[in-house]
């Protein structure tokens, strides 16, 4: 008979650009639940990809795909769900580690158990960099606007891509992510879509027992900078957040700039930047 952690009920879907030390450090929180774990090569050096391959290379539950260069988060994303077979799809972003990293799959199990018709389960996360647990996100059209509400939900109709586990069916009834955007809003897309079709939205079920850690680290390497740089791309944010409005024809006001300035001057800028920069501002008043 297996035991719980032997059933391949859920696979592990994680994106890999540079950023090595943190992609180990998000398999190996992964690797207890005994689900297997794929991970994606979506354009890191050489030199990193030979360093997880090391650090793996005898254990049967990490496959390292190639995608050919990187694909982006949604092309990224869809290669993993066409590439596995597992019922359950869990994509994490590769700095997220994941608490209690073995009795996750048990507690996911038993909610599954009592919520069978569930097809979303998202887990609660916790941003280091901001010290805080993320809201949950409900969306909704009014006036031919698209708005997105935060709070504390129990059941939302808007999923984090990077964050959540997915019955695979639910991409079988919605399709793929939209590869027409490469990075950024394609989580906002996938909720509008569904919102509009004849099937109308998903639930989206959080669970406050399965804990996601986000962490937003400095990053050294040149190689690390530069993934986090081509990520927060706003060439590329701003055609994905344009795809999204012309697509559907609809007023989305989002002030995302600010915040995705912000992610990149904490990740890449030396920590005397940053101090000198909180000082001017301080003395300029």
């Amino acid at each position: 008979m297996e035991t719980l952690n032997q059933l391949k009920w859920v696979d592990i879907l994680i994106l890999f650009y540079n950023k090595v030390d943190q992609t180990i450090s998000c398999i190996n929180s992964f690797l207890p639940s005994g689900q297997d774990i794929y991970v994606l090569n979506n354009g890191s050096d050489t030199e990193q990809v030979a360093l997880l391959k090391q650090t793996f290379a005898d254990n049967e539950q990490v496959h390292l795909l190639e995608g050919g260069g990187n694909l982006g988060v949604s092309g990224g994303r869809n290669f993993l769900i066409k590439h596995t077979k597992a019922p359950w799809l869990l994509s994490v972003d590769n700095d997220i580690t994941i608490e209690p990293s073995q009795d996750w799959f048990v507690t996911f199990q038993k909610y599954i158990a009592q919520h069978p018709s569930v097809e979303i389960v998202a887990p609660i996360i916790y941003n280091v960099h901001e010290q805080a647990y993320s809201q949950q996100l409900k969306v909704r059209i009014e006036d031919n606007r698209f708005i997105v509400d935060t709070g504390s939900y129990e059941v939302t109709n808007c999923f984090p891509g990077g964050a959540s586990i997915i019955k695979r069916s639910l991409f079988d009834n919605y399709g793929l992510f939209d590869e027409g955007m490469f990075v950024g809003f394609e989580d906002y897309e996938y909720a509008l879509r569904a919102l509009l079709s004849d099937k109308g939205s998903f639930e989206v079920h959080h669970i406050e027992t399965i804990k996601l850690i986000h962490d937003h680290q400095y990053q050294k390497k040149a190689s690390d900078k530069k993934a986090v740089k081509q990520r927060y791309n706003e060439e590329k944010l701003t055609a994905s957040y344009n795809r999204l409005i012309e697509k559907y024809g609809i007023a989305f006001d989002h002030d995302w700039q600010w915040w995705t300035r912000k992610q990149v001057a904490d990740m890449t800028d030396t920590p005397w930047k940053k101090f000198k920069a909180l000082l001017h501002r301080f003395v300029k008043g």
